[in-house]
């Protein structure tokens, strides 16, 4: 019956077929298909079938992934009222995906979406107001909208409140209101708010004091991939501090922690290889580590990965790499570095000593503003 009328064209016949096809009911799962049969009815006017173009354009289903004709399907959707495509159409803007980054215009169809009761589109509508990106900052505007938003259960506006009253931004402090919303925000899957919740309960602010529960909210928090919260527990088992101390643990956390990409978490790491705590000692693998960090601009990391090839662990001695990396953490102000670099400096000849000075200047110049 479908097939018959959406071969006639009938535009409502054709998405309904395409969303058949999408979901595999009565048919074959085929994401191709489904795209054809979205895109016919896209072009008889179906907003429906224009948003799913949208998606399946942003993400590459069934077409080639293109962020530009994404924007021009969501904008067809948009312009016939849909709020889905309204928030489509605001995200591109909002992030400069297929289209010129614009807050502004951003924040516009944003509050066309939010109007129509989306709560994803109201939570961005009101960190717009909150953060002053797209429309001067408004606070009474971004907690009335982010009430909205919380209303209907949704996650990352309650846990927007929650910080909010938490640090007496925009509204006055009250933290039994930000525990509050946190736990709500954590009930209905925010990570974050695992991880605010458990530094609440860690320090016994706007709630009882208990390491216990912190401990077991800062678990939740990191099994969900919160950078913070593993963290937190890599030191907090490497120290024993509210926690039995565990070597292994920290490292199992320290490990997940440094995967984020963060200089300080890829340096701590390192040192965990370097020493062998908690981890089979591994000189290769430090300087991996302290590469990365080091590459970031951090440090402690330059100084140990120029320590490391001074030494020759875990690679070949270099003196030039050596001095090189020592020379850019004297520069950043690590104070062990001055007394590495003295006691290197007679080990080398003075075509070293230009060579890794030469080398330095060009990381810095390559790394300014970042």
């Amino acid at each position: 019956m479908f097939r018959a009328a959406a071969d006639n064209g009938n535009a409502e016949a054709q998405y309904t077929l395409g969303s058949l096809y999408a979901a595999g009911i009565g048919v074959v799962r085929d994401d191709a298909e489904a795209t054809k049969w979205f895109q016919k009815a896209a072009e008889n006017g179906s907003a429906e079938a224009q948003y799913n173009m949208g998606v399946r354009c942003a993400y590459g289903r069934g077409v080639p992934k293109d962020d530009k004709q994404a924007a021009v399907w969501f904008r067809k959707s948009a312009e016939q009222g849909l709020a889905r495509g309204q928030l489509g159409l605001a995200a591109g803007y909002a992030n400069g995906l297929g289209l010129p980054q614009d807050k502004a215009e951003a924040l516009k169809w944003y509050t066309k979406a939010a109007e129509q009761g989306m709560a994803e589109a109201q939570t961005q509508v009101g960190l717009i107001y909150y953060n002053g990106e797209g429309a001067p900052t408004n606070y009474q505007a971004a907690l009335s909208w982010l009430e909205k938003a919380a209303g209907q259960g949704n996650a990352d506006a309650e846990f927007n409140l929650g910080a909010m009253f938490e640090r007496d931004r925009g509204v006055a402090q009250n933290l039994p209101k930000a525990v509050e919303f946190y736990r709500l925000a954590a009930e209905h899957g925010s990570a974050s708010a695992l991880n605010n919740l458990a530094s609440l309960y860690q320090h016994g602010t706007g709630v009882a004091q208990d390491q216990q529960q912190a401990m077991k909210l800062y678990t939740m928090a990191a099994e969900k991939g919160v950078f913070e919260a593993q963290n937190y527990l890599a030191g907090a088992y490497l120290t024993g501090n509210g926690v039995r101390k565990d070597e292994v643990e920290a490292a199992k956390w320290m490990q997940l922690a440094a995967a984020h990409g963060k200089a300080e978490a890829e340096c701590n790491l390192a040192i965990l290889y370097q020493t062998g705590t908690g981890l089979p000692q591994s000189f290769n693998d430090a300087l991996v580590w302290y590469g990365k960090a080091a590459e970031q601009g951090f440090a402690k990391a330059q100084h140990n990965l120029g320590a490391l090839y001074g030494n020759g662990q875990g690679t070949p001695k270099d003196f030039v790499k050596a001095y090189k990396w020592l020379l850019l953490a004297q520069k950043s102000g690590y104070r062990d570095s001055q007394q590495a670099l003295d006691w290197l400096k007679p080990q080398m000849t003075a075509e070293q000593i230009t060579q890794a000075q030469s080398s330095a200047d060009e990381w810095a110049r390559s790394h300014t503003g970042r």
